[in-house]
């Protein structure tokens, strides 16, 4: 295994990127109250979504059309304060995500799907509640650290099932929950362990979320084929993961070549144990496979 080289700076100031290459999350004002409002309006009309459960645009049966729409109001109403924190990012996909009330409207705590060569740099993720959150309703649950400890391949549309995923195990009181009034973004590495508990209120919890990565990055997608084996394929260009069918290998993607699925035999105890090891400040190196991390 090789030591990967440290990414390069992600947020523009200097002590917040520092706090959140350790922790993996930082949180910071985003919108002001009126943003909100007109933000929460473009969307209204547009449409309805949601209703009970949990309700995610970035993964609902959607026409291309609204899909669309709905990218660029996001990206429309995120790119100034985008631009003012992060270092020279685009967007790469983006949600309006609804959780209603009730039990069904748990997210499980997972990582997201793996965009990039993450030794050389780190996708970004802004989570934007359009309410005030907290354990309440459903507010965004993290594992600190988490983004630098190594569980495999984050892959598409599964992860390799012959090796236990130690997140399975976790349940939310092993998470911080951070509540943030409507406006405040929870700004997160797309490695990071997240996850949001049931919205116990009687109110919808409404929430938008914008992916970004570094310009000078080169995209890829790591589908997982039904044989469990992981396959890097070039993303030529960020609206490539919008378009896509996620439950289908897309043959017009040039492969890049098969990576290792291997997991690391990491338990869900070790997994806390690292990640915490890590966002309090101990050394860390993550493991990598071949020639990236993962």
């Amino acid at each position: 295994m090789t030591t990967p080289s440290q990414p390069g700076p992600v947020l523009q100031d200097v002590g917040l990127n520092q706090e959140f290459l350790q922790q993996g999350v930082v949180t910071r004002s985003f919108f002001s109250s009126e943003q909100v409002a007109e933000l929460r309006n473009e969307l209204d009309e547009l449409g309805t979504f949601g209703g009970t459960g949990f309700y995610d645009t970035a993964a609902a049966a959607l026409e291309s059309a609204q899909r669309e729409a709905i990218h660029r109001i996001l990206c429309s109403a995120f790119a100034q304060g985008a631009s003012e924190l992060l270092v020279d990012y685009e967007p790469v996909m983006s949600s309006f995500i609804v959780k209603g009330p009730g039990q069904d409207s748990q997210k499980e705590i997972h990582r997201d799907f793996r965009l990039l060569d993450e030794s050389q740099f780190r996708a970004v993720c802004i989570w934007v509640p359009l309410v005030d959150v907290d354990e309440s309703n459903g507010a965004l649950a993290v594992i600190r650290g988490s983004h630098q400890v190594d569980t495999g391949p984050r892959s598409v549309p599964m992860t390799p099932r012959y090796s236990q995923d130690p997140l399975l195990e976790l349940s939310f009181e092993d998470t911080e929950t951070v509540p943030v009034l409507a406006g405040e973004a929870v700004v997160f590495d797309m490695a990071l362990a997240h996850g949001s508990d049931m919205n116990h209120s009687n109110l919808p919890r409404y929430a938008a979320a914008v992916a970004y990565a570094p310009k000078s990055a080169p995209l890829s997608l790591y589908f997982c084929d039904s044989d469990d084996s992981v396959e890097e394929l070039e993303v030529p260009h960020p609206d490539v993961f919008r378009q896509i069918d996620w439950r289908a290998r897309p043959d017009y993607l040039q492969s890049l070549g098969k990576i290792s699925g291997e997991r690391p035999p990491t338990t869900s105890a070790e997994f806390l144990a690292q990640s915490r090891r890590i966002s309090q400040g101990s050394p860390h190196k993550q493991s990598t496979v071949g020639s990236e991390s993962v």
